[in-house]
């Protein structure tokens, strides 16, 4: 949901308004996929850990709301993830004029042989001509790369309701020809990451309104069957849950929650994530813990150096600004008390993080992410509605010590 608008467009444009004085962001100049200019540098310092960060899918380049989404690229980019397959990295993301639910929307996938230096477009997925599509993500199956996204109706609610949403996916054997995208989950329900474990493949899905969490399994990674209940608070507003199979068998589930009505855009109030848990083979779920001041929006979790990461959105409570942030869990990965530590920011602002990541060694992985305009800063809720870029860099193990 942290994709989408929050509450409806209405609600959005007059807490906008709030905002309407705040600094203008710059006109930039270039191609789609070229870096930002020099003027687009971070305002803030780099930190240690992040090398060569910089802007892969430049929406500055392409500031015209009358284009086609479903053949060009657009101002808003965001939805990221990556993944290794034939030996290259493969990469996909999201783009529209907005954050806002349409089928002006695509993704496009690339293929890097270069360690992520460079990207090559392999492929185009345009929207269904009646729904949106977003957030995408890889897996592979029996050899083939396989492609996840979500597709919905283009209406405006609270808690994504009554959007009717569809998961799909389509597969590849060179990641140049996809098959059709075809549904793969009930009505209803989203499908976040897909991960495997010991043949079968595995999702949290949350339920249109963002009411509860299941987990759903697959022996082919297309045709799904719904399992035990992750989390069911529907007060607590459950929904984008990343799930992690630990080295001892343990199944970890992070559960985004997003809370009341006033804590929805995450400025005010709690900031919570539930710690969920579930031992092999993975029949039920316990829920013994909470990250208290954290709420990891679009998380991706990895595993690198027998290390967690998480890299997930920021709230910067009582500034209506958004950044995009490393964190590392550390603690008991049999079912125990975990705890959650912030390593930094990359460079982002506005709408800002749905990251992906995958080992280029044993001491660096490179991370994607999306992010507003960092000079303008603009408050989320203005931000969803404006231009988005998509950043690239590598985390050096070495540096987070």
């Amino acid at each position: 949901m942290g994709q989408r608008p929050w509450a409806s467009l209405s609600l959005l444009l007059a807490l906008a308004a709030c905002d309407a004085d705040g600094p203008a962001p710059p006109v930039l100049t270039g191609t789609p996929g070229d870096a930002a200019p020099a003027d687009a540098t971070p305002p803030v310092p780099t930190v240690p850990w992040l090398t060569g960060a910089t802007v892969q899918v430049n929406g500055h380049a392409a500031d015209n709301v009358d284009l086609d989404c479903r053949t060009v690229i657009c101002r808003h980019n965001e939805n990221t993830d990556l993944a290794t397959f034939q030996g290259a990295i493969w990469f996909v993301h999201r783009t529209a004029i907005s954050q806002v639910l349409g089928p002006n929307s695509a993704l496009h996938v690339y293929r890097s042989t270069d360690q992520g230096q460079t990207f090559t477009q392999t492929a185009l997925i345009p929207a269904p001509v009646d729904r949106d599509i977003r957030d995408p993500c890889f897996y592979e199956v029996g050899g083939e790369l396989y492609l996840k996204a979500l597709t919905r109706l283009p209406v405006d609610s609270t808690r994504d309701s009554n959007v009717d949403t569809v998961a799909v996916g389509s597969h590849s054997s060179d990641g140049i020809n996809w098959t059709p995208i075809t549904p793969m989950g009930p009505h209803g329900w989203s499908f976040w990451r897909i991960k495997q474990n010991a043949g079968v493949y595995y999702t949290a899905a949350y339920q249109d309104g963002d009411k509860q969490v299941v987990l759903y399994t697959s022996t082919d990674g297309l045709s799904w069957t719904a399992g035990p209940a992750i989390y069911t608070i529907s007060v607590d507003t459950p929904l984008e849950t990343e799930l992690t199979f630990m080295p001892g068998g343990m199944l970890l589930a992070l559960v985004r929650m997003d809370g009341t009505d006033a804590e929805l855009l995450g400025d005010h109030g709690r900031l919570r994530t539930k710690v969920c848990w579930a031992a092999p083979p993975y029949t039920s779920f316990a829920c013994p813990q909470e990250f208290d001041g954290q709420r990891l929006d679009g998380p991706v979790s990895f595993f690198a150096q027998s290390r967690l990461f998480v890299v997930a959105r920021k709230h910067l409570q009582g500034t209506g600004r958004k950044r995009t942030s490393l964190f590392e869990i550390t603690g008991d990965f049999t079912g125990g008390m975990i705890y959650l530590t912030e390593w930094g920011q990359v460079p982002s602002a506005g709408d800002t993080s749905y990251a992906g990541a995958a080992a280029l060694d044993d001491s660096h992985v490179l991370i994607t992410w999306y992010s507003g305009d960092l000079m303008a800063d603009r408050p989320w809720v203005l931000a969803m509605f404006d231009l988005t870029d998509i950043w690239k860099g590598t985390i050096d193990l070495g540096m987070l010590q």
